[in-house]
Formats: structure tokens, C-alpha cells, sequence
């Protein structure tokens, strides 16, 4: 027999639960308010800091205020403060140098230097088809002056990085380079600025070996490389010789489609986000280069390189020769901002799909060779046969390419002296018609 509940104690219950959901929704929107008056006070002391180093300066700064420069520099000291040296703030103009260099174009004449011990910048690349190439610029020559819009700067009070500013800029605009060629007599020159294609991979055929040059990962780089292996292939080379030393990376889904185009199905990459929430990245599909390789790595290969390097070594057994990375194992988001500005900013840790992050470690080679330091100085001068990592590679390609052809030799006897044994008759039984033949 059912017996009936009272209305008081079901009236009861419901202001129990009603109490209990009121007591719990307050609990949470405290807990919301406490962090968004936490977050508006922050805020506040943030801007009425600025706010009031702005004032005292404008009102007592003897110079003139660049109001254009001072708001970049206090979104560039702003990501500095996040204390993480990855995270970049790009203003309009950088960002859109860095934006055509991923792209595989960029604004200027067209050449890559560094400084050396003269003091001066010395020309260690001329991207084919470049206003500097057309010029007549060689690799090797060194830049001692340049005269820009900005004036004229002794090329020995720069940084290379300052160089390589004052080199790009708007197509149409002239810069003025004085520089001593190969043969020491000392040339000035007016170049024209323009776009030009930047060549990111660069390969050579030496000794039945092919050495593939990688310098940078961007939109270009796969279908360049797709084209070095075929001529590398076509070639009857029996190993290869991957080059990523000072590498800073470039884009992380050009390297990864590299990574698709040589190695075999795996897993390449994925991110590990803010919280623990790891996503995949990208996959290998079944096709893949079936050769053995070596890949070149140093102090300076880094990020989309590191990534590269430890995926041919875990999923195509790729030997590493050289000395340990960057250990840049982070990835970037990029987010623009309304005034053209862009930035930069950490957001996952970079996983290898079959190894530990690389992160803050780097890459250990299997085999370590680092240059002497009298060596270091000539490093964009050495060739194949005069560079010591690269000899070495070499040395290690000849020696796998041996082990493959003799593995193989091995297992085609064996596949013939089975099929010998199955052909064979038995003792005492009649061959066949075949074999009477």
C-alpha cells in the first residue's frame, strides 16, 4: 500500500534544493567576481602606471615624443615582460618583412651577410634572379659602406641585423652599396629594391650521394625539395645527405610537410596547449624516400629544424652528425593587431610524435663533430670536400649505403636458395618435366 507524502515535506525538499542551488550559484559568481575585480585592478594599476609616466614626460621631457615609436616599444616591453624569449611583438613593417620571408618573397636586393673578422659584412649568399645578382654582386665580397634614405652607415658600426634592415624596404626605393669584390678592388653601386624569390633549398650529386641543403621552412620549401629528391633519385644516388645546420626553422607546417614527403606512416608532431590539452599536428602517409640518410645538425638548427631532424632519425633510422641544437621546442600563435602590429605568442609546447620535447634540451647527435674554432670563421666558405661535418657525413652515408646493399645481397640469397629448395625434387622421386629440360 503506497503511502502519501505530505505537501510540508515535499514543500520542505523543494526550498532545500532551492537553497542549496542559491547557496552554490552565489559561491560561484563570488568566486567570478573576486577574479574579475582581481583583473580590472590589475588592469588599472597597468594603465594608471602608464598613464602617469605619460604625463610627467610630456610635461617635463626636453625632446620630442615619437608617439609612433613609443607605442611600439611599450608592446614590445610588454611581451618582454612575459619573460619568454620566443614570444616576439612585431611592428606593421616587421611584420610584413616577416610575413613575406614564410611566404618565400621578400622586398630588397637580395643577398645574405654576415660579419666577419674584417669587421666588414661579408656576402654569403645572392638569390638567383635578385637586383644583386643582376648587379653583379658575388658571394664572398664585402660590404664597408651603405647609403640609404636614413644617410650613410660604416657597415663596421652595424649589426648584422641592422644591415639586413637597412638592405630591405619599399619596391622602387635605391640603396647604395660599397664593397670590395673577391679580387679586392673596391666597386659602389646603386641597386634598385624589388620582390624576389627566395630559394630555400639547394642540392648537389657527389660520390653516388646526394647533399640537400635546407636553409629555411617556408611555403616553398616542399615543393623545392620534392624536386631535389627526384633529380637525387633519377641520379642512382644510394644515400642522402640532409643539411639543417643554422636553420632557425620557419613555418611549422612546411616542415612537417617535408617530414610527410620522406619519411614513412607516423605520427609527426603534436601541441601540448595551456592545461595539459594535447592536439594532433600532422601525420606521415605510407609514402617515403627509401634511402639511407644523414642529417647535419648544429648549435644554431632550431625549432621546424629540430623537428625535422628528430623525426628523419626516429621514423626513417636518419643518423645525426654535428653538435647539439637550439632547443626551441615551443609553438607560436601569431595575432594581429588593429593598427598593423602584430603579435607573437607562445602557446604550446612542441611534441615529437615518437620522442621526448626537444625543448630547452635540443637534439643530441649520434655523432658529435663540432668545428675548431679556426675552422668557425670559414664556415660559409668551406665546400663539400673542404667542410669537416659534411666529410664526415659523407663517411657515415658511404657506410650505411654498404650495410643496405649488403643486407639486400643477403636477403635475395636467401629468397634464392628457398626457392632452390622447393624447386628441388625429393630423393627417389621422378623430376619434372621442367627440370628433366
Amino acid at each position: 500500500m503506497n503511502k502519501k507524502i505530505p505537501i510540508s515535506l515535499v514543500i520542505a525538499l523543494v526550498l532545500v534544493a532551492m537553497t542549496v542551488t542559491f547557496s552554490v550559484t552565489m559561491i560561484v559568481a563570488m568566486q567570478m567576481f573576486d577574479k574579475t575585480v582581481s583583473s580590472v585592478k590589475e588592469k588599472e594599476i597597468l594603465y594608471n602606471k602608464i598613464a602617469e609616466i605619460d604625463k610627467i614626460s610630456r610635461a617635463s621631457f626636453y625632446g620630442e615624443i615619437n608617439d609612433t615609436y613609443m607605442y611600439d616599444t611599450i608592446a614590445a616591453g610588454y611581451i618582454a615582460g612575459l619573460a619568454d624569449k620566443n614570444s616576439k611583438y612585431y611592428t606593421a613593417s616587421k611584420l610584413t618583412e616577416m610575413l613575406d620571408l614564410t611566404s618565400g618573397r621578400l622586398m630588397g636586393i637580395g643577398i645574405e651577410t654576415v660579419g666577419d673578422s674584417t669587421g666588414y659584412s661579408k656576402v654569403i649568399k645572392v638569390y638567383e634572379g635578385s637586383p644583386a645578382a643582376e648587379a653583379g654582386i658575388e658571394k664572398g665580397a664585402h660590404i664597408t659602406r651603405i647609403t640609404t634614405e636614413k644617410g650613410e652607415t660604416d657597415v663596421k658600426l652595424i649589426s648584422d641585423d641592422a644591415l639586413t634592415t637597412l638592405l630591405q624596404g619599399e619596391a622602387g626605393t635605391t640603396v647604395t652599396l660599397t664593397y670590395t669584390s673577391l679580387t679586392g678592388e673596391e666597386h659602389t653601386l646603386e641597386i634598385m629594391r624589388r620582390s624576389f624569390e627566395i630559394k630555400t633549398v639547394d642540392y648537389q650529386i657527389a660520390d653516388a650521394i646526394g647533399y640537400v641543403k635546407i636553409s629555411l621552412f617556408n611555403d616553398n620549401t616542399r615543393a623545392e625539395l620534392d624536386y631535389a629528391l627526384n633529380q637525387i633519385r633519377d641520379a642512382g644516388c644510394t644515400s642522402i645527405v640532409f643539411d639543417v645546420r643554422n636553420n632557425a626553422g620557419g613555418t611549422l607546417k612546411a616542415a612537417t610537410d617535408c617530414i610527410d614527403l620522406i619519411c614513412p606512416t607516423g605520427n609527426i608532431a603534436s601541441a601540448e596547449y595551456k592545461g595539459g590539452n594535447v592536439v594532433n599536428l600532422a601525420d606521415s602517409d605510407a609514402n617515403a624516400v627509401d634511402l639511407p640518410m644523414v642529417v647535419l645538425i648544429n648549435g644554431s638548427t632550431a625549432s621546424s629544424a629540430e623537428l625535422f631532424a628528430v623525426s628523419l632519425r626516429d621514423m626513417s633510422d636518419a643518423h645525426l652528425v654535428g653538435t647539439k641544437t637550439a632547443g626551441k621546442g615551443t609553438i607560436q600563435e601569431l595575432n594581429r593587431l588593429t593598427d598593423g602590429s602584430a603579435v607573437d605568442i607562445t602557446v604550446a609546447k612542441l611534441l615529437p610524435g615518437n620522442s621526448e620535447s626537444f625543448d630547452g634540451v635540443g637534439v643530441l647527435p649520434d655523432y658529435e663533430l663540432a668545428l675548431k674554432a679556426e675552422e668557425e670563421q670559414y664556415f660559409y666558405d668551406f665546400t663539400l670536400e673542404s667542410d669537416p661535418q659534411i666529410i664526415r657525413a659523407f663517411e657515415i652515408a658511404r657506410e650505411l649505403s654498404k650495410t643496405t646493399a649488403q643486407n639486400t645481397d643477403t636477403a635475395q640469397d636467401t629468397e634464392t636458395q628457398e626457392g632452390t629448395q622447393e624447386e628441388a625434387p625429393a630423393e627417389g622421386e621422378a623430376p619434372t618435366e621442367s627440370a628433366a629440360q
